[in-house]
C-alpha cells in the first residue's frame, strides 16, 4: 500500500498538464506536498531505523498503522491535484526543484520510489 501511494503521489505531482504556474505556486505546491507527505515520511524513517536494529516485529505491527496513513497521504495529494492541476516538461522541472528544497527527504523518497518503478 505504502509503495503504491508514493507512485500515486508523484504521478499526480508531476503527471498530467497545467499552464501559466509561477514560482510562487510551485512553492506552495511543493510546501502542501510536503505537508501531505510528512506523515508517511516520518513513519518511513522510523520503520528504515527498526529494520536497521533487527526489530522486524515491531515494524510488521506498523502495518495497520502505514495503510491508514498512505490512505490519509493519498486523500490530501488527490486535493491537490484538483487545487493546483498537475505539471508537466519544464513545470515539471521547476516543481522537483521546489520539492526538494522544501522537503528534501520527501524529493529523495519520491526520487527512490520512482527508480525503483513503484
Amino acid at each position: 500500500m505504502k509503495k503504491t501511494f508514493i507512485a500515486l503521489v508523484a504521478l499526480v505531482f508531476f503527471a498530467g498538464c497545467s499552464g501559466g504556474v509561477d514560482k510562487t505556486d510551485y512553492d506552495q505546491m511543493a510546501k502542501d506536498l510536503c505537508s501531505c507527505m510528512r506523515p508517511l515520511a516520518d513513519m518511513n524513517k522510523k520503520i528504515k531505523n527498526l529494520v536497521n536494529e533487527g526489530k522486524t516485529e515491531e515494524v510488521a505491527q506498523l502495518f495497520a498503522e502505514v495503510e491508514e496513513i498512505a490512505g490519509k497521504g493519498e486523500a490530501c495529494a488527490l486535493s491537490l491535484e484538483e487545487r493546483y492541476g498537475a505539471v508537466e516538461g519544464e513545470s515539471e522541472t521547476k516543481a522537483s526543484a521546489a520539492l526538494k528544497k522544501h522537503c528534501p527527504d520527501i524529493a529523495e523518497m519520491l526520487e527512490q520510489s520512482e527508480d525503483l518503478g513503484q
